[in-house]
């Protein structure tokens, strides 16, 4: 990777994942395993599939289709608070993308994710010139449902889970966000 994208929030630095980070991003997803497992895929538990991870969010980087930002505390820079990715980039016709996010369990309820949103929100709405952004979390995500309200999204569309799908297909609510005129 050649430069990487940082930004600075009043409690966090956030920027773009480095292959070296994968051994810190094994354990953030370790650590949180037990409360992201209702919400995200497994994630393996091998330090060189992290890494593979952080290449690939390089090379979607490079080729401007997404963008993923570490959060780190602002003071130590050591511990990996949050992350947050804008994907599936599209600059024609509509300049969209969707956010994700997750933050590690001792920072929850303390307005880390709030902070590291805005930061890639205004990001995106900033640099990326981005007019609509997009996001999705299961309904019983109460938490992140009313972070993506507190930030303006507003939901457009559910999808219940099927019967007989649940492990294939979780029920999701559709939130979107557009840039301020």
């Amino acid at each position: 990777m050649t430069e990487s994208t940082q930004l600075e929030t009043e409690r966090l630095a956030l920027r773009e994942p480095l292959e070296s980070d994968a051994p810190q991003l094994l354990e953030y997803h370790l650590r949180n395993a037990e409360r992201f497992d209702r919400w995200e895929p497994k994630r393996g538990t091998d330090v060189a599939q992290h890494r593979q991870w952080i290449e690939w969010r390089q090379s979607e980087s490079a080729q401007g289709r997404g963008i993923t930002f570490f959060a780190f505390d602002r003071a130590t820079r050591a511990t990996l608070i949050a992350l947050a990715s804008l994907d599936a980039i599209s600059t024609e016709p509509a300049r969209t993308a969707m956010l994700s996010y997750s933050v590690d369990g001792p920072y929850e309820g303390q307005g880390y994710a709030r902070e590291t949103v805005a930061a890639t929100i205004a990001y995106a709405f900033g640099p990326l010139d981005l007019h609509h952004l997009s996001a999705t979390y299961d309904p019983a995500n109460e938490r992140s449902g009313g972070l993506l309200a507190r930030m303006g999204f507003v939901v457009i569309a559910r999808s219940p889970v099927v019967p007989g799908m649940e492990r294939l297909m979780r029920a999701q609510v559709l939130a979107v966000l557009n840039r301020p005129a």
